[in-house]
Protein backbone atom coordinates (compact mmCIF):
# COMPACT_ATOMS: atom_id res chain seq x y z
CA UNK A 1 0.00 0.00 0.00
CA UNK A 2 1.41 3.54 -1.02
CA UNK A 3 0.08 6.67 -0.39
CA UNK A 4 0.25 9.66 -2.59
CA UNK A 5 -0.40 12.90 -2.25
CA UNK A 6 -4.26 12.84 -3.44
CA UNK A 7 -4.70 9.84 -0.49
CA UNK A 8 -3.40 12.19 2.38
CA UNK A 9 -5.37 15.24 1.06
CA UNK A 10 -8.58 12.71 1.21
CA UNK A 11 -7.50 11.97 4.62
CA UNK A 12 -7.71 14.96 5.96
CA UNK A 13 -11.03 15.54 4.15
CA UNK A 14 -12.30 12.59 6.17
CA UNK A 15 -10.77 13.80 9.73
CA UNK A 16 -11.85 17.55 8.25
CA UNK A 17 -15.62 16.75 8.08
CA UNK A 18 -15.86 14.25 11.03
CA UNK A 19 -14.73 16.87 12.84
CA UNK A 20 -16.89 19.58 11.14
CA UNK A 21 -19.70 17.49 11.85
CA UNK A 22 -18.90 17.43 15.24
CA UNK A 23 -19.07 21.49 15.57
CA UNK A 24 -21.95 22.28 14.10
CA UNK A 25 -23.79 19.69 15.86
CA UNK A 26 -22.98 21.52 18.84
CA UNK A 27 -23.45 24.92 17.50
CA UNK A 28 -26.47 26.54 19.60
CA UNK A 29 -26.40 29.46 17.52
CA UNK A 30 -28.77 28.49 14.74
CA UNK A 31 -31.71 26.33 14.33
CA UNK A 32 -31.08 22.88 15.64
CA UNK A 33 -32.86 20.58 12.46
CA UNK A 34 -30.49 22.81 10.32
CA UNK A 35 -27.53 21.81 12.02
CA UNK A 36 -28.58 18.08 12.56
CA UNK A 37 -29.24 18.00 8.59
CA UNK A 38 -25.44 19.84 7.72
CA UNK A 39 -23.58 17.26 10.68
CA UNK A 40 -25.30 14.05 8.90
CA UNK A 41 -24.55 15.29 5.51
CA UNK A 42 -21.03 16.07 6.10
CA UNK A 43 -20.32 12.27 8.19
CA UNK A 44 -22.32 10.53 4.85
CA UNK A 45 -20.08 13.00 2.75
CA UNK A 46 -16.66 11.39 4.75
CA UNK A 47 -17.56 7.79 4.80
CA UNK A 48 -18.26 8.24 1.08
CA UNK A 49 -14.68 9.70 0.81
CA UNK A 50 -13.78 6.88 2.85
CA UNK A 51 -14.77 4.44 0.84
CA UNK A 52 -13.39 5.39 -2.38
CA UNK A 53 -10.16 6.02 -0.43
CA UNK A 54 -10.11 2.09 0.26
CA UNK A 55 -10.90 1.23 -3.45
CA UNK A 56 -7.98 3.96 -4.78
CA UNK A 57 -5.52 1.92 -1.94
CA UNK A 58 -6.80 -1.32 -3.54
CA UNK A 59 -7.42 -3.06 0.02
CA UNK A 60 -10.36 -5.03 -1.66
CA UNK A 61 -7.96 -7.74 -2.89
CA UNK A 62 -6.17 -7.85 0.10
CA UNK A 63 -8.86 -8.89 2.40
CA UNK A 64 -12.72 -9.41 1.51
CA UNK A 65 -13.87 -6.98 4.44
CA UNK A 66 -12.25 -4.27 2.77
CA UNK A 67 -14.38 -5.32 -0.36
CA UNK A 68 -17.65 -5.64 1.86
CA UNK A 69 -17.27 -2.59 3.56
CA UNK A 70 -16.82 -0.42 0.57
CA UNK A 71 -20.24 -1.77 -0.64
CA UNK A 72 -22.56 -1.66 2.43
CA UNK A 73 -21.52 1.47 3.11
CA UNK A 74 -21.45 2.88 -0.15
CA UNK A 75 -25.23 2.58 -0.19
CA UNK A 76 -24.66 6.26 2.00
CA UNK A 77 -25.21 7.26 -1.47
CA UNK A 78 -28.96 7.70 -1.16
CA UNK A 79 -28.67 9.76 1.64
CA UNK A 80 -27.02 12.37 -0.03
CA UNK A 81 -29.85 14.29 -2.10
CA UNK A 82 -32.59 13.84 0.42
CA UNK A 83 -30.56 15.70 3.64
CA UNK A 84 -29.43 17.94 0.93
CA UNK A 85 -32.85 18.80 0.56
CA UNK A 86 -34.22 19.12 3.76
CA UNK A 87 -30.71 21.29 4.08
CA UNK A 88 -31.75 23.79 1.73
CA UNK A 89 -35.09 24.02 2.98
CA UNK A 90 -34.22 24.12 6.62
CA UNK A 91 -32.09 27.16 5.50
CA UNK A 92 -34.62 28.99 3.60
CA UNK A 93 -36.94 28.74 6.45
CA UNK A 94 -35.26 28.57 10.05
CA UNK A 95 -38.57 27.13 11.21
CA UNK A 96 -38.27 24.24 8.86
CA UNK A 97 -38.29 21.17 11.25
CA UNK A 98 -38.19 17.20 10.61
CA UNK A 99 -41.11 15.51 10.50
CA UNK A 100 -41.67 11.76 11.03
CA UNK A 101 -43.32 11.86 7.17
CA UNK A 102 -40.22 12.54 5.84
CA UNK A 103 -38.54 9.33 6.83
CA UNK A 104 -40.27 7.26 3.54
CA UNK A 105 -37.39 9.68 1.57
CA UNK A 106 -34.58 7.93 3.18
CA UNK A 107 -36.78 4.30 2.06
CA UNK A 108 -33.94 3.59 -0.90
CA UNK A 109 -31.69 3.78 1.21
CA UNK A 110 -32.36 1.13 3.52
CA UNK A 111 -33.83 -1.09 0.74
CA UNK A 112 -30.21 -0.83 -1.20
CA UNK A 113 -28.58 -1.48 3.00
CA UNK A 114 -30.55 -4.17 3.14
CA UNK A 115 -29.90 -5.92 -0.34
CA UNK A 116 -26.34 -5.58 0.16
CA UNK A 117 -25.52 -7.00 3.51
CA UNK A 118 -26.65 -9.82 1.99
CA UNK A 119 -24.96 -9.89 -1.46
CA UNK A 120 -22.23 -9.50 0.30
CA UNK A 121 -21.77 -12.60 1.79
CA UNK A 122 -21.37 -14.79 -1.29
CA UNK A 123 -18.71 -11.99 -2.79
CA UNK A 124 -15.13 -13.00 -3.16
CA UNK A 125 -11.93 -10.37 -1.94
CA UNK A 126 -12.85 -7.82 -5.50
CA UNK A 127 -16.28 -7.31 -6.47
CA UNK A 128 -16.29 -3.66 -5.58
CA UNK A 129 -16.58 -3.09 -9.31
CA UNK A 130 -19.22 -6.38 -10.61
CA UNK A 131 -21.88 -7.33 -7.70
CA UNK A 132 -24.86 -8.06 -8.58
CA UNK A 133 -27.05 -5.49 -8.89
CA UNK A 134 -24.65 -2.70 -8.88
CA UNK A 135 -25.41 -0.93 -12.45
CA UNK A 136 -28.97 -0.91 -10.99
CA UNK A 137 -28.48 0.79 -7.58
CA UNK A 138 -25.99 3.62 -9.39
CA UNK A 139 -28.65 4.24 -11.73
CA UNK A 140 -31.08 4.91 -8.60
CA UNK A 141 -28.51 7.08 -7.05
CA UNK A 142 -27.76 9.35 -10.20
CA UNK A 143 -31.62 9.58 -10.98
CA UNK A 144 -32.59 10.50 -7.10
CA UNK A 145 -29.60 13.78 -7.14
CA UNK A 146 -31.06 14.74 -10.05
CA UNK A 147 -34.66 14.62 -8.84
CA UNK A 148 -33.31 16.33 -5.48
CA UNK A 149 -31.94 18.96 -7.34
CA UNK A 150 -35.07 19.82 -8.79
CA UNK A 151 -37.41 19.57 -5.86
CA UNK A 152 -34.79 22.07 -4.04
CA UNK A 153 -34.44 24.19 -7.17
CA UNK A 154 -38.49 24.45 -6.85
CA UNK A 155 -38.33 25.23 -2.92
CA UNK A 156 -36.18 28.07 -4.07
CA UNK A 157 -38.01 29.60 -6.42
CA UNK A 158 -41.10 29.32 -4.07
CA UNK A 159 -39.33 31.79 -1.91
CA UNK A 160 -38.00 33.83 -4.97
CA UNK A 161 -35.73 34.14 -7.87
CA UNK A 162 -33.89 37.40 -7.06
CA UNK A 163 -31.30 38.05 -4.41
CA UNK A 164 -33.39 40.86 -2.99
CA UNK A 165 -36.42 38.52 -2.57
CA UNK A 166 -33.90 36.12 -1.09
CA UNK A 167 -32.53 39.21 1.28
CA UNK A 168 -36.48 39.48 2.51
CA UNK A 169 -35.39 36.16 4.62
CA UNK A 170 -31.63 35.08 4.74
CA UNK A 171 -29.28 37.18 5.22
CA UNK A 172 -26.55 38.09 2.68
CA UNK A 173 -23.94 35.42 4.35
CA UNK A 174 -26.24 32.61 4.64
CA UNK A 175 -27.61 33.43 1.08
CA UNK A 176 -23.83 33.04 -0.36
CA UNK A 177 -23.67 29.76 1.89
CA UNK A 178 -26.44 28.18 0.84
CA UNK A 179 -24.99 29.14 -3.17
CA UNK A 180 -21.35 27.27 -2.36
CA UNK A 181 -22.84 24.67 -0.93
CA UNK A 182 -25.23 24.09 -3.96
CA UNK A 183 -22.26 24.19 -6.29
CA UNK A 184 -20.12 21.96 -4.33
CA UNK A 185 -22.55 19.56 -3.61
CA UNK A 186 -23.60 19.71 -8.02
CA UNK A 187 -19.36 19.27 -8.43
CA UNK A 188 -19.42 16.35 -6.06
CA UNK A 189 -22.35 14.70 -7.62
CA UNK A 190 -20.75 15.44 -11.04
CA UNK A 191 -17.82 13.86 -10.38
CA UNK A 192 -19.40 10.81 -9.37
CA UNK A 193 -21.50 10.78 -12.05
CA UNK A 194 -18.29 10.57 -14.57
CA UNK A 195 -17.14 7.77 -12.06
CA UNK A 196 -20.61 5.63 -13.55
CA UNK A 197 -20.25 6.72 -17.28
CA UNK A 198 -16.63 5.91 -17.66
CA UNK A 199 -16.74 1.81 -15.63
CA UNK A 200 -20.84 0.69 -15.81
CA UNK A 201 -22.08 2.32 -18.92
CA UNK A 202 -19.13 2.45 -21.40
CA UNK A 203 -16.72 0.01 -19.43
CA UNK A 204 -13.32 1.78 -19.79
CA UNK A 205 -11.60 0.83 -16.55
CA UNK A 206 -8.50 3.07 -17.23
CA UNK A 207 -10.74 6.00 -16.58
CA UNK A 208 -11.60 5.03 -13.28
CA UNK A 209 -8.07 6.13 -11.37
CA UNK A 210 -8.28 9.91 -13.01
CA UNK A 211 -11.86 9.39 -12.11
CA UNK A 212 -11.21 8.86 -8.28
CA UNK A 213 -8.67 11.49 -8.78
CA UNK A 214 -10.76 13.90 -9.50
CA UNK A 215 -13.74 13.28 -7.14
CA UNK A 216 -11.09 13.03 -4.00
CA UNK A 217 -9.70 16.92 -5.26
CA UNK A 218 -13.43 17.71 -5.25
CA UNK A 219 -13.98 16.61 -1.75
CA UNK A 220 -11.05 18.02 -0.64
CA UNK A 221 -11.89 21.43 -2.37
CA UNK A 222 -15.30 21.26 -0.87
CA UNK A 223 -14.74 20.73 2.53
CA UNK A 224 -11.57 23.10 2.92
CA UNK A 225 -14.18 26.03 1.50
CA UNK A 226 -16.35 24.44 3.82
CA UNK A 227 -13.65 25.39 6.05
CA UNK A 228 -12.91 28.65 5.05
CA UNK A 229 -16.37 29.85 5.24
CA UNK A 230 -16.85 28.72 8.83
CA UNK A 231 -13.36 30.66 10.12
CA UNK A 232 -13.99 33.82 8.08
CA UNK A 233 -17.80 34.00 8.04
CA UNK A 234 -18.90 32.12 10.61
CA UNK A 235 -22.31 34.22 11.03
CA UNK A 236 -23.57 31.74 7.76
CA UNK A 237 -24.05 29.40 10.11
CA UNK A 238 -25.74 31.55 12.68
CA UNK A 239 -29.55 32.74 13.43
CA UNK A 240 -30.23 35.01 16.24
CA UNK A 241 -33.87 34.82 16.90
CA UNK A 242 -34.72 38.31 16.32
CA UNK A 243 -37.75 38.49 18.78
CA UNK A 244 -36.34 36.91 21.43
CA UNK A 245 -37.38 39.23 23.66
CA UNK A 246 -40.79 39.89 22.37
CA UNK A 247 -43.46 39.88 24.70
CA UNK A 248 -45.95 38.54 22.65
CA UNK A 249 -47.86 35.48 22.94
CA UNK A 250 -48.87 32.98 20.14
CA UNK A 251 -52.61 33.45 20.67
CA UNK A 252 -51.51 37.48 20.64
CA UNK A 253 -50.30 37.11 17.17
CA UNK A 254 -53.03 34.89 16.09
CA UNK A 255 -55.69 37.53 17.21
CA UNK A 256 -53.32 40.54 15.72
CA UNK A 257 -52.92 38.81 12.41
CA UNK A 258 -56.88 38.50 11.58
CA UNK A 259 -57.55 41.82 12.66
CA UNK A 260 -54.27 43.11 10.13
CA UNK A 261 -56.07 40.55 7.41
CA UNK A 262 -59.12 42.29 8.18
CA UNK A 263 -57.66 45.69 7.72
CA UNK A 264 -56.42 44.80 4.59
CA UNK A 265 -59.50 43.44 3.14
CA UNK A 266 -62.14 45.83 4.41
CA UNK A 267 -59.93 49.54 4.73
CA UNK A 268 -57.53 48.63 1.98
CA UNK A 269 -54.51 50.61 3.37
CA UNK A 270 -52.38 49.59 1.29
CA UNK A 271 -53.53 51.49 -2.20
CA UNK A 272 -52.35 54.69 0.32
CA UNK A 273 -48.85 54.79 -1.65
CA UNK A 274 -47.59 56.60 1.88
CA UNK A 275 -48.79 53.69 4.01
CA UNK A 276 -46.04 53.26 6.94
CA UNK A 277 -45.85 50.41 9.69
CA UNK A 278 -46.65 53.32 12.16
CA UNK A 279 -50.49 53.47 10.39
CA UNK A 280 -51.26 49.77 11.08
CA UNK A 281 -49.85 49.58 14.52
CA UNK A 282 -52.57 52.76 15.11
CA UNK A 283 -54.96 50.99 13.92
CA UNK A 284 -54.27 47.96 15.81
CA UNK A 285 -52.88 49.92 19.09
CA UNK A 286 -49.75 48.05 19.60
CA UNK A 287 -46.25 48.87 18.92
CA UNK A 288 -44.77 49.13 15.23
CA UNK A 289 -42.38 46.83 16.14
CA UNK A 290 -45.05 44.21 17.08
CA UNK A 291 -46.45 44.62 13.50
CA UNK A 292 -43.73 43.39 12.45
CA UNK A 293 -42.70 40.89 13.92
CA UNK A 294 -46.19 39.29 13.15
CA UNK A 295 -46.02 40.19 9.59
CA UNK A 296 -42.10 38.53 9.58
CA UNK A 297 -43.12 35.57 11.25
CA UNK A 298 -47.44 35.15 10.38
CA UNK A 299 -46.66 36.01 6.86
CA UNK A 300 -43.08 35.17 6.62
CA UNK A 301 -42.40 38.18 4.58
CA UNK A 302 -41.04 42.09 5.19
CA UNK A 303 -43.61 44.84 5.72
CA UNK A 304 -42.73 46.14 1.91
CA UNK A 305 -43.57 42.61 0.31
CA UNK A 306 -46.46 42.61 2.21
CA UNK A 307 -47.80 45.38 1.33
CA UNK A 308 -46.84 44.68 -2.30
CA UNK A 309 -48.47 41.29 -2.44
CA UNK A 310 -52.35 43.07 -1.90
CA UNK A 311 -51.21 45.63 -4.48
CA UNK A 312 -50.33 43.01 -6.81
CA UNK A 313 -53.73 41.38 -6.85
CA UNK A 314 -55.37 44.53 -6.57
CA UNK A 315 -53.53 45.42 -10.44
CA UNK A 316 -54.13 41.87 -11.18
CA UNK A 317 -57.85 42.40 -11.28
CA UNK A 318 -57.84 45.72 -13.24
CA UNK A 319 -55.38 43.90 -15.75
CA UNK A 320 -57.78 41.30 -16.29
CA UNK A 321 -60.65 43.90 -17.07
CA UNK A 322 -61.39 44.27 -20.67
CA UNK A 323 -63.21 47.34 -20.13
CA UNK A 324 -60.53 49.12 -18.45
CA UNK A 325 -58.88 52.18 -19.90
CA UNK A 326 -56.06 53.16 -17.48
CA UNK A 327 -52.64 52.41 -19.09
CA UNK A 328 -50.23 50.63 -16.76
CA UNK A 329 -49.38 53.78 -15.09
CA UNK A 330 -52.47 54.24 -13.98
CA UNK A 331 -53.16 50.89 -12.63
CA UNK A 332 -49.87 51.12 -10.86
CA UNK A 333 -51.26 54.87 -9.44
CA UNK A 334 -54.95 53.33 -7.80
CA UNK A 335 -52.89 49.94 -6.83
CA UNK A 336 -50.62 51.94 -4.42
CA UNK A 337 -47.70 52.70 -6.18
CA UNK A 338 -45.97 55.75 -6.52
CA UNK A 339 -44.07 55.34 -9.88
CA UNK A 340 -44.72 52.78 -12.77
CA UNK A 341 -41.31 51.30 -12.19
CA UNK A 342 -41.58 50.57 -8.64
CA UNK A 343 -44.49 49.10 -9.62
CA UNK A 344 -43.15 46.79 -12.51
CA UNK A 345 -40.02 45.54 -10.27
CA UNK A 346 -42.58 44.42 -7.59
CA UNK A 347 -45.04 42.76 -10.22
CA UNK A 348 -42.13 40.47 -11.58
CA UNK A 349 -40.73 39.96 -8.12
CA UNK A 350 -44.33 38.46 -7.29
CA UNK A 351 -45.34 36.81 -9.83
CA UNK A 352 -41.96 36.74 -12.61
CA UNK A 353 -43.62 38.47 -15.36
CA UNK A 354 -43.99 42.50 -15.82
CA UNK A 355 -47.04 43.41 -15.70
CA UNK A 356 -47.39 44.19 -19.40
CA UNK A 357 -46.78 40.10 -20.48
CA UNK A 358 -49.52 39.35 -17.26
CA UNK A 359 -51.93 41.80 -19.34
CA UNK A 360 -51.33 40.13 -22.77
CA UNK A 361 -51.37 36.52 -21.61
CA UNK A 362 -54.93 37.79 -20.17
CA UNK A 363 -55.92 38.63 -23.02
CA UNK A 364 -55.12 35.96 -24.64
CA UNK A 365 -56.80 33.51 -22.27
CA UNK A 366 -60.36 34.85 -22.37
CA UNK A 367 -60.30 35.52 -26.49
Amino acid sequence: MTLNTLHIASIITIFQSILMAIFFFQNKKSPRTSNILLSLLLLVFATLVCCSLIISLRLGPVHKIYSRLVILFGQAAYLVSPLFFFYIRSLLNVNFSFQKRYTVHFIPFFAAFIYTFFIIQTLGNNNVWTYPGRFLILTGIMAQNILYLIASWKDIRSYGLTLRLFLSYIDNSRLSWMRYFTVGYILLWSAQLQLFIGWDILRHPEWCPYGLSLYFVTAFLFFNGILFIALRKPESFYHVQKYQSSVLKQEDKDLYKDKLIALMNDEKLYLNPAVVLNDFAQRLDIAPCSVSQIINESFQQNFRDFINKYRIEESKQMLVQQNQNLNILGIALDAGFNSKSAFNNAFKKHTGITPKEFKKKSSAFSS
